[in-house]
Order: structure tokens, then sequence, then C-alpha cells
């Protein structure tokens, strides 16, 4: 989105009736716009036409000058003769649609700011969600989840999703039958190499505001530098110690103040790569936060002194950019080799399974939280 450095975050939408605040970009900049369902909906008032490679998004305007592109990724991907199916542009304003509660031909209910709910009323929001037709919102539980540039929010609305990063750094339950917790728990047992035990609990982290953004600004300087989309982000599992019985049942989401309890503290102020491997006081790699593709190897490290009956485990997204991958370990090494963002060490050599190190903070934030019985 375009950018101005004197607006804030308590700047206005500039589309006409919208009373939103702007939408702030991951690098700390502030739009003009509340979201890009306004932004594309303002060019089309105003007349800029379409992307010349995806005909589909309307063209970037900068100042006074209109491109020809939606973005950088269309330009080049024009330039290289290929689509684009990357690019992290939404489509083009929504139009009304038809309520999607199963025998109801209403039109769907159209809100002041002139974007379509997919239901016609909040009476067949709720019935979509008691009738078991959508998934509930993870903070209210009550409405379902709105869809956001196509896809599925964790949330309802942007109250709810305001509410729960204004009290992070919390953790928000999973119920069994949504999609998030039967993916998370596909990719727990798929990756499991030994007989394999099966989540109970699944939980939803989110992160204080800070390190949120602080990660975000990092991917997208990372897929800039890159150009692999999401700055080449993986999904991958960290063992660690558990001093509470934190998340044992969907009675106990309160984090401890133990110190000694890692997996609490990471879920409070995300990963410190200077306390990482105090423990073991043994890096392959050398220091860094070390992860995995493999979810029985990250058990390995997972300790339970606080008394529980379970073991607790973390799936985190992990930046990669470009990576150098290894067989032989090199505790010696402190940054990865120039031209690289990450160490993958493959097995094969003195490795008997994958480890992803990073050595920065930013490059880590914890998704999951998952509860299985050893």
């Amino acid at each position: 989105m375009c950018s101005d450095m004197s607006r804030t975050r308590n700047t206005i939408c500039e589309f006409p009736g919208c009373s939103r605040t702007v939408w702030q970009d991951p690098d700390g900049s502030f739009s003009s716009y509340c979201g890009m369902t306004h932004r594309d909906a303002m060019k089309q008032l105003n007349g800029a036409g379409l992307c010349k490679n995806c005909e589909a998004r309307p063209v970037y305007i900068e100042g006074n000058r209109v491109h020809e592109f939606c973005g950088m990724r269309c330009r080049n991907a024009y330039q290289q003769g290929k689509e684009n199916p990357h690019s992290p542009r939404a489509s083009p304003a929504p139009t009304s649609s038809i309520c999607k509660l199963p025998r109801c031909n209403k039109p769907a209910f159209i809100g002041p700011d002139g974007v379509p709910s997919e239901y016609c009323s909040n009476r067949h929001r709720l019935d979509a969600v008691r009738g078991g037709k959508a998934e509930a919102c993870l903070f209210c539980w009550k409405y379902p989840k709105s869809r956001i540039n196509g896809k599925l929010s964790d949330f309802c609305s942007k109250k709810c999703s305001e509410d729960t990063f204004d009290a992070a750094p919390l953790i928000l339950m999973i119920p069994h039958n949504q999609a998030s917790f039967r993916d998370v728990s596909k990719q727990f047992r798929d990756q499991w190499k030994h007989p394999t035990p099966v989540p109970t609990v699944i939980w939803k982290i989110y992160c204080d505001r800070g390190h949120t953004d602080e990660f975000a600004r990092y991917k997208l300087a990372i897929e800039r530098k890159t150009n692999f989309p999401g700055g080449n982000s993986k999904r991958r599992w960290h063992g660690t110690v558990r001093a509470c019985t934190v998340g044992d049942s969907q009675g106990q989401p309160t984090l401890c103040n133990d110190v000694l309890c890692s997996l609490c503290n990471i879920i409070r102020t995300s990963f410190h790569a200077a306390k990482a491997g105090q423990r073991t006081n043994f890096g392959r790699f050398g220091a860094g936060i070390y992860t995995s593709a493999t979810s029985s190897k990250a058990n390995d490290y997972v300790l339970e002194p606080g008394g529980s009956g379970f073991k607790a485990m973390l799936l985190n997204d992990v930046v990669l950019g470009r990576v150098i991958k290894m067989t032989t370990g090199d505790e010696n090494l402190t940054q990865p080799p120039t031209g690289h963002d990450s160490v993958v060490g493959e097995p094969g050599g003195d490795l008997n399974y994958d480890e992803a190190i990073g050595k920065g903070n930013e490059a880590i934030r914890p998704l999951f939280l998952v509860i299985y019985k050893p």
C-alpha cells in the first residue's frame, strides 16, 4: 500500500464514509486506507486501470505517477514472461452475494463501509456456528471466522482481533473440529518417526504486538531481498522445558511466571538466541535457535519437571530465507555464511534428523502449542 510518514495508527481511512483507522504495513509505515479492499475500491472509483500482468488488481499509484502493474512481483513476472500466482495484493473489492447459510436465499448484509458479510444477519451467523456450518472465532466463540483476501481469519471481526492482540501474549484453544487443529495434528503425526502419540489439545499462540510486528518486518525484508514468497518461511518444531501444566486442558490457558519455564517465557516474549542451548550446552552448528521439521526429533528436548502427565511442544513460523545446507556440524559457526540467512542441517554425516538453525530472534515466532500424551 502507498504510505505517508505523516500518518499514524489513529489516522482515518480515506475511503468515503469509512471510519476505520488506517492499516499499518509490516515495514511500520501506514496506508491511506483501512485495508486492501478500500484501497482497491478507491482506485476503481478514481478510474485507475488494471494491472498489465494479472489483469485483476488495480495498478499501483505513486503520487501522481500511475504504474502499469499492481506491484513489483507482477512487474517482474511480466518482464520474465510468466504469470505471478504469489502476489500478496488482494483481489478487487468483493461484490454482494447470497447468505451462506444453507437454504437461505437472502442477499448477504452489506456494512456501512460497503464491505459485504457472508451472511444476511447476525442470527444466521450464530446459526452457522451452532449448526457446524462455519468455524467459530477463536476469541469470542460466537460468530463465524471472517474471510480476508480469500483466507480464513482466526477471528470474526476486527474488534476480536484487536482485543486478542491487546491482551497478548496469550493462547487460545483450537476446537477439534476446526481445520487448523486437523492440519497441525496431521503435521505432528506425519513428522513423528517412531510410534506416534496423538495431540490431545492444540492452542493458537498470540505473541505481544511488538514481537509480532518485528517478525512481520523481518519476513517482509527477507522476501524482498531473496524474492522467495514469505521469505521462505516454514513451520518447524521446537521442544523445551515446561515447568507448569499450562495448556493441558481447556481450563488451563494461563501462562506461569516461573523463570525456569522456558515454554511460558517463549510464549510471553518469544525466542532469545542468547539463551538458546544453555541446558544442553551443545550446538552442532554453533549458537542459535534450533528447530526441526521432525516432531519426534523436537520431542527429545522436551522436559516436564512440573509434574504434568502430558508433554508440550511448540510449532513455529521460521523465516529461513536463503539457506545453506550442511551434513557435518560446525560448533564455531556464529553466523550463516555470506549470502545466506540460515543454516539447515540435513541427515547424513553426523546427523540423523534435520535441523534448522536461526541466528536472530526476529526470524522465528511461536504459532501453536501442542499437548500430547507420551
